[in-house]
């Protein structure tokens, strides 16, 4: 019993003597000015969809879409909707080999040029691919993630012959 006293005696004295009252802060009524609201800008584009124009040796343009059919372009102007990080952006021929080309980022990070030094073939199917550089994704600026992007056309006109490479006309044996 003499334990019990001691031990309650014991809580008794580790109690503060006042007990700390809360303290109630009274902000007031907080009027919002809705006159101004803030601008938070476009949202962010849902999908990956750039904007492809060819450019042609005339000076004419067109827009070119997915299954387009056009006349044999000098350049490809290819509008991002959106600032990308780890990209790249190739021109594929029919035979899934990359095409040769002066490619440009421009300043402002969101149009990508590709000029060809030789028309593209005629009759032939084309691959505008945009896809991840280094990394496994594509990444914008903001951190957001993109799936990889394709846009198939075509050159109007017939197919021209593939030149045969490494076939020699057999030479006639000589008579001794």
């Amino acid at each position: 019993m003499r334990s019990s006293w001691l031990g309650l005696l014991l809580v008794l004295m580790a109690c503060p003597a006042e007990v700390a009252k809360p303290v109630i802060v009274d902000a007031g009524v907080v009027e919002l000015d809705a006159g101004s609201p803030v601008d938070a800008g476009p949202p962010p584009p849902s999908s990956l969809e750039p904007t492809v124009v060819a450019s042609f040796a005339d000076g004419g343009t067109t827009a070119l879409t997915a299954e387009s059919q056009i006349d044999a372009a000098k350049a490809l102007t290819i509008s991002l909707p959106i600032k990308l990080k780890d990209f790249r952006i190739r021109l594929l021929d029919y035979r899934e080999q990359i095409v040769v080309s002066d490619d440009e980022l421009m300043a402002d990070g969101r149009t990508y040029v590709i000029t060809l030094p030789e028309p593209l073939k005629t009759g032939r199917g084309y691959n505008l691919v945009l896809d991840a550089e280094l990394g496994p994704i594509v990444t914008d600026d903001s951190g957001g993630t993109w799936n990889d992007w394709e846009l198939p056309f075509r050159i109007a006109g017939d197919a021209q012959p593939e030149p045969v490479a490494g076939k020699k006309k057999p030479q006639p044996k000589k008579k001794k």
